[in-house]
């Protein structure tokens, strides 16, 4: 029964999640008005926003019109919901800050937009789940010098100002030395996801690509594996 509370749970806050990716790029509020179909307008009743369920039920299609769904609704409330459910109520600030992350890289991933009251967010639930220690501060300092040294060096072209966000607060979350293994793989990963736009034609070699997504997955592998990935480099 816990894990079914928590699966609900973590299912909701992923609707609201995908609230807040639907309607902020478009400066609409996610908090008010009556949800509807982006295709057609029509409002949405309950059943219709039934976290996981009503997507699988309407077979991933709007009840009125009839238009696609997008697959990354589905994918969200899933992934917040199992997440709720390993996290268990542990750590309510965890949780939050998964929340907040996931909609960052949703958003940039779809938009190539950072909400830098996102971000604002998720350094004051780092700030509020940390005791302060000299290793944040450090972290910070490596995050913002090693994309804001990429972003003065490529000319503004290697990376965005949100980046440089996600970053420093990536890196005062983790602290120093973790923060090292969490770039790291967000360079390898995102190189690796450009170098298959490129092998099937999808991108050019001058075009821009999300690396926000890639610094919130290379910050989670850093909280959760870092000290074990340094450990297992330096044999420590």
């Amino acid at each position: 029964m816990q894990t079914l509370i928590w699966l609900a749970l973590g299912a909701a806050a992923g609707s609201a999640a995908n609230a807040v990716i639907d309607r902020l790029p478009r400066r609409e509020s996610w908090w008010v008005g009556r949800s509807h179909c982006d295709k057609c307008g029509h409002g949405l009743g309950i059943w219709d926003l039934v976290p996981v369920v009503s997507y699988l039920m309407l077979g991933g299609k709007c009840r009125y019109c009839r238009s696609s769904i997008t697959l990354r609704n589905l994918i969200v409330e899933l992934f917040l919901g199992l997440s709720f459910v390993v996290i268990n109520g542990h750590s309510w600030s965890l949780m939050a800050i998964l929340w907040v992350t996931v909609v960052i890289a949703v958003m940039d991933w779809e938009t190539m937009l950072v909400s830098d009251w996102l971000v604002g967010a998720w350094a004051v639930l780092a700030v509020l789940s940390i005791k302060y220690q000299v290793s944040s501060i450090y972290g910070l300092l490596v995050g913002i010098g090693v994309i804001g040294g990429i972003r003065v060096l490529t000319k503004k072209r290697g990376m965005g100002e949100g980046d440089i966000g996600i970053a420093a607060v990536m890196g005062w979350w983790l602290g120093w030395p973790r923060v090292a293994p969490a770039l790291w793989t967000a360079f390898v990963a995102g190189a690796a996801y450009g170098l298959w736009l490129l092998a099937f034609g999808k991108k050019k070699m001058k075009s821009k690509m999300a690396f926000g997504p890639w610094l919130i997955l290379g910050a989670w592998i850093g909280y959760v594996w870092g000290d074990k990935i340094i450990k297992y480099v330096f044999h420590t």
